[in-house]
């Protein structure tokens, strides 16, 4: 079946967000009381692993203990955010170097090959083919690649973000994106109370740098369950014969009195609402106006705004914008946030308002760190 994307993501790759139409059929899960990762992880995670380096490791173990006997969560989070940037790949993206998104309508060429069910236990279960499987494994070798990179991909992220913060995460998919190299998270159509994990073929294999687009993916996670928006399954894909909305969703829009997403109108205590308010209110008629096809048209808007943003990508929608913010807030230190005015950091702020996300971000430095000592790898 074709399927329909609302895009919001970029970061180092393409990262996305959208809602997935049609997929493979579903099939019981498999439960697997495995901890350790499998040497087929091991085979597609790509960690600091030099000699030298690792030599390192009990003073990184040994730092991350003295974190470990601090309360405050502010002081903890900063604490393990110094300890993992001093140790490990600490990337985030800075680039302004891109302004053109062509992926953010073209997607009929994108099919899904497989995906894994993810079970109540947080493990993957048996391997799922969609219609599509059987030609893409006819012209390609990729699919036992596809298996390993997502269960690499899975370990590491079920890992490091906290199993109660995703309770609607239940899918991830390897998705066949032609030139595109693309994350996503996503809900299905049949499905749409239930989130889902996807990634592009083109990914050979997981980069200790792609710490923060796992954490910007699960930002839109954050911010766009149904605690947030309430779903409307119907509104959510509806267009016309032209790709526009439909008669549906402009009077939905009309009606909504904070801020309407692809996925809805946005509850008034929303993460979302509340930011749009601060950060994206005032400039929304300038940003309506942009032509997303004129490959200029949103450079003028990104540089009329440019220090209320990191990086080109996360002006292109309110959506992407606090996903990008909300993995800067978990990477960065709080310090360094004080001594910054530009607004950019003032969204970093927004987040410390909100004594949950604190704790959130404290749980995900120190998640980092103890994947990395349990293996003996720098993640």
């Amino acid at each position: 079946m074709k399927k329909l994307y609302f895009l919001l993501s970029v970061v180092v790759a393409v990262v996305i967000f959208f809602v997935y139409i049609g997929v493979g059929e579903k099939d019981n899960h498999v439960t697997s009381e495995e901890t350790e990762p499998v040497e087929s992880v091991k085979e597609t995670v790509d960690v600091i692993s030099n000699t030298d380096l690792l030599n390192k490791m009990p003073d990184y173990e040994r730092e991350g203990k003295d974190c470990q006997e601090l309360d405050d969560n502010i002081k903890r989070g900063d604490c393990f955010q110094k300890v993992n940037s001093s140790y490990l790949m600490w990337t985030l993206n800075e680039e302004k170097n891109e302004f053109y998104f062509p992926y953010q309508y073209e997607q009929d060429h994108w099919e899904d090959v497989f995906y894994y069910n993810i079970d109540e236990n947080d493990q993957l279960g048996e391997l799922q083919k969609t219609d599509y499987f059987e030609e893409y494994e006819e012209d390609t070798a990729r699919v036992p690649l596809g298996e390993k990179v997502l269960e690499a991909y899975w370990y590491v992220f079920s890992s490091i973000i906290p199993k109660e913060g995703r309770p609607t995460l239940k899918r991830i998919y390897w998705t066949d994106t032609g030139d595109d190299f693309v994350f996503g998270v996503g809900r299905e159509k049949e499905n749409v109370q239930d989130s889902l994990l996807m990634i592009s073929d083109n990914i050979e294999r997981y980069y200790t740098e792609e710490k923060a687009i796992l954490i910007h993916e699960y930002g839109h996670v954050l911010t766009l369950n149904e605690e947030q928006v309430p779903f409307d399954d119907i509104l959510s894909t509806e267009y016309d014969e032209n790709g526009e909305d439909s008669e549906a969703v402009e009077e939905a829009k009309s009606k909504c009195s904070t801020f309407y997403s692809n996925y809805g109108c946005m509850n008034e205590d929303s993460y979302l609402y509340h930011y749009y308010e601060a950060f994206w209110a005032d400039k929304m008629d300038d940003f309506d106006e942009i032509d997303w096809e004129a490959k200029d048209d949103y450079k003028d808007f990104f540089f009329t705004y440019e220090n209320e943003f990191f990086n080109s990508y996360q002006g292109t929608n309110p959506h992407e914008d606090i996903a990008e913010s909300f993995s800067f807030f978990v990477m960065l230190n709080s310090e360094e946030i004080e001594r910054n005015d530009d607004v950019k950091y003032q969204k970093l702020d927004f987040f410390y308002d909100y004594n949950e996300l604190i704790d959130l971000r404290a749980a995900i430095l120190e998640n980092i760190y103890l994947l990395s000592v349990k293996d003996g790898e720098f993640y």
